[in-house]
């Protein structure tokens, strides 16, 4: 990942489901894509879809693992997986795109 793009990442704990099945929860996240922390490992390649849940509202993406790290379930580390976003709905875009005076 480019220094730039990961200074346009907020940290930001937003729930997130993948698949309507798979929860996660996002460790942080941009316009561009989104690192997610969940029990299961995604493959580099696979398509993914779900929705992040901001105030009681269902904001769908789509989009493709770049990179996956298992974690350790004896340890209770969940994995981490970088998606990078194909497709934003239009709420998503505007929670996500940095305010004036944010990097």
């Amino acid at each position: 990942m480019s220094p730039q793009s990961r200074s346009t990442r907020k940290v930001l704990r937003l729930p997130v489901s993948l698949g309507g099945k798979l929860p996660a929860l996002t460790a942080d996240v941009s316009t561009a894509g989104c690192r997610l922390e969940l029990p299961q490992v995604f493959l580099p390649g696979s398509k993914v879809h779900g929705y992040v849940l901001y105030a009681d509202t269902e904001m769908p993406f789509q989009g493709e693992v770049v990179w996956s790290k298992p974690g350790d379930p004896r340890a209770s580390v969940y994995s981490s997986t970088g998606v990078r976003f194909t497709h934003l709905s239009p709420a998503l875009s505007r929670l996500l795109r940095p305010r004036k005076g944010q990097r």
